[in-house]
């Protein structure tokens, strides 16, 4: 879920709902559970603590308008705190940590390709790592850089050198793998070789591990 998304639901989620009503009530729960589940994973302690509350609040009371307005205390207190924690920004690093992982299990696919022999493996992982140097470029531009959209990706570098996000020496070997994206692309797989890949795979992952962890 987007971090524009996330934030848009936790503010509908927030918009006033009858508290005496279960059907209002359990609308907002469901709403706040598949948020809660999206951020912090379905297994997550937050989302098994709001079940579990729920749960005990069920079996708690018997009479439906009781169920419905301690349901909605909690549910609203929870609410809350999303918001809050939305407000402080929390969720902004969660999301870069979420995209550093997903970019890290992606590096760590193309080594293992890569320990195959053959072209077919070198240019299955120069793919991936061509593809992992550009979506954290891009990534790197929309979370520092005020990037928006698809810009070229030397354009992005510029915004990164702008913004003062890529530094030399970095800087320069983010242009030097200009050539190298646009020959995986390409299939110009005579200009890629095995050390090239790993030189990508490195520095990708230096830039995972300074901007996403």
């Amino acid at each position: 879920m987007e971090f524009s998304t996330l934030k848009a639901r936790v503010e509908s989620l927030s918009a006033p709902f009858r508290p005496n009503s279960l059907e209002d009530v359990n609308k907002v729960l469901q709403g706040t559970l598949t948020v809660m589940s999206a951020v912090y994973g379905n297994e997550s302690n937050q989302v098994k603590t709001l079940l579990k509350s729920a749960e005990e609040i069920r079996k708690k009371q018997i009479i439906t308008p009781l169920v419905a307005q301690e349901l909605s205390q909690l549910v609203r207190g929870t609410i809350s705190n999303l918001k809050e924690e939305i407000d402080a920004g929390l969720f902004g690093g969660l999301q870069k940590r979420i995209a550093g992982d997903v970019l890290t299990d992606f590096i760590q696919l193309a080594k293992t390709i890569l320990e195959k022999q053959g072209d077919d493996a070198k240019n299955v992982a120069a793919v991936l790592a061509a593809a992992a140097f550009e979506d954290t470029i891009r990534r790197m531009g929309s979370s520092f850089a005020g990037v928006i959209g698809r810009d070229k990706l030397d354009e992005v570098i510029n915004a990164l050198k702008n913004a003062d996000i890529l530094q030399a020496p970095q800087l320069g070997i983010a242009i030097s793998y200009l050539s190298f994206r646009n020959h995986a692309l390409h299939s110009d797989w005579q200009k890629i070789d095995r050390a090239s890949v790993h030189s990508v795979l490195g520095f990708v992952e230096q830039l995972l591990l300074k901007h996403f962890q």
